[in-house]
């Protein structure tokens, strides 16, 4: 049996409020969405990118999805530092109550999952080519074995170790990929301005209809950092560092993560090319092109071949810090929808197992090959139940008295049916093309939609109560 100390770190308040003895600065905090947003598979988006609109384009898109990332998550993160809640407990209290908050988890536990899931491809594919092995079953069993490993490994105890890891290793990423950006553009015909003026598209298709695909991506994956923020944030000591987490984690993702892509793919795509030229695996004519498929396919390739044995570190590197963080936010998902389905408190350590094999299942999927178009349609959900716990919160809750009862209901009719409106209409209207943006739609409609359903046709069963927190501590 574990210890008392021990098990209490392990469960890391994955379903109660967090003491206000265990916050933090947000000077400690902000290191967490910055490993998020330094990644194998966030370079590999910004090759994507910038293969669809450009290196401009890209940075455009990802300054305005930032900037609703932003807005959106400070307000959301300020409620998981109100109420020291993680970002799939806080439906129960706000937009879908307790057994609805299982939409939410489920929605959430796919997506970061299917992130962790893609990493672990990439990494895989980068090591096969650093070591020039064929992919066998054989070699899918150990190394991605090993990986798991090391990933339950490093999540199990908690936020403390998961932000030292972190934090170290955001550190030697930077300096290594320092290096490797020296190492691209040091004597080479290539400048840096070149890498961000270029209009670099390679992709057929009309440019609106590729800009609203770099939207649609970007809008997911900011769904999924406002989520894996509140988990971080409601450890936060003040709203200051509410607002550090969020800026931090806004201008990693959409801007420097987008930014480094450009840097390494654009900068090293000649370097690559040649390479490949070499190796006798492409020709002059079709290198180029075959450079940019590796990109989106094996970005840890690139790292290898333009920096050697500091690019293979720098991928393992870029890879540990995201996947710990990956596989913490999908156990804490994970533990509240086995609560609200079960009324028992999970084993977060089985939660983390848990994550890593339904990992292993995605990988035989392909969920790689289809992340795109996950991103999108999870992002329309993802984003509505965010605006949901906003409005509640803001608008809905501040409208009527409170009292001190700990309980909640078992289902917010109101926000249930307010999250499969606003996601179902955001993707009839970016299927007929109507409104392409579907993440910003799905998140405006639940906005408007829920307070006055909240308020008239669906009024609360039982008051809320004065501090959600306690009603989570004693469902516990």
């Amino acid at each position: 049996m574990l210890g008392g100390d021990t098990a209490r770190t392990i469960d890391d308040n994955s379903l109660t409020p967090v003491p206000r003895e265990e916050r933090k600065s947000g000077t400690y905090l902000s290191w967490l969405p910055a490993g998020v947003a330094t990644s194998l598979l966030q370079l590999t988006i910004a090759g994507d990118i910038t293969a669809l609109v450009g290196s401009q384009w890209g940075l455009l898109a990802g300054a305005v999805v930032g900037t609703l990332v932003l807005i959106l998550g400070w307000l959301f993160c300020n409620i998981a530092y109100r109420e020291g809640l993680s970002s799939t407990v806080l439906p129960r209290f706000y937009g879908l109550g307790l057994r609805g908050s299982a939409l939410s988890s489920a929605a959430f536990g796919i997506m970061i999952i299917a992130f962790l899931a893609s990493e672990n491809v990439l990494l895989y594919n980068g090591t096969l080519f650093a070591f020039h092995w064929h992919d066998t079953t054989g070699l899918r069993i150990l190394i991605y074995g090993v990986l798991t490993i090391v990933w339950v490994a490093l999540s199990t105890f908690g936020i403390k170790l998961v932000t030292r890891t972190s934090s170290a290793l955001v550190i030697l990423f930077m300096c290594l990929l320092a290096y490797m950006v020296f190492h691209i553009y040091h004597g080479s015909s290539t400048s840096l301005g070149d890498s961000f003026t270029q209009a670099n598209t390679v992709l057929t298709g009309s440019g609106s209809s590729r800009f609203v695909t770099v939207m649609g991506i970007l809008g997911g994956q900011g769904g999924a950092l406002i989520l894996v923020n509140a988990d971080y944030t409601r450890y936060a000591r003040s709203r200051k560092a509410v607002g550090a987490v969020s800026l931090s984690g806004a201008i990693m993702l959409d801007i420097v993560g987008i930014a480094l892509g450009i840097l390494v793919l654009t900068g090293g795509n000649p370097m690559v090319a040649k390479y490949l030229v070499l190796h006798g695996t492409a020709t002059a004519a079709t290198a180029p092109a075959q450079a940019a498929a590796l990109a989106a396919t094996n970005t840890g390739a690139y790292f290898v071949i333009i920096a050697g044995a500091a690019g293979f570190a720098l991928m393992y590197v870029a890879q540990t810090k995201v996947q710990v963080l990956n596989t913490y936010s999908g156990s804490l998902a994970l533990s509240n929808l086995y609560y609200v389905l079960t009324d028992r408190h999970p084993n977060r350590f089985v939660m983390i197992v848990l994550s890593n094999a339904i990992c292993l299942a995605m990988i035989a999927a392909d969920v790689f090959g289809r992340l795109s178009g996950l991103l999108n349609v999870l992002g329309m959900v993802v984003m509505a139940f965010i605006a949901l716990a906003i409005a509640d919160f803001y608008i809905v809750a501040r409208s009527r008295a409170r009292d001190t009862s700990a309980e909640v209901e078992a289902v917010n009719w109101a926000g249930v049916i307010t999250l499969i409106l606003a996601s179902g209409a955001a993707y009839a209207l970016y299927r007929t093309g109507v409104f392409q943006y579907g993440f910003l739609a799905s998140a405006v409609i639940a906005i408007a939609f829920y307070p006055p359903l909240r308020m008239t046709v669906f009024k609360p069963a039982v008051r809320a109560p004065e501090s959600p927190a306690h009603a989570a501590e004693a469902m516990s």
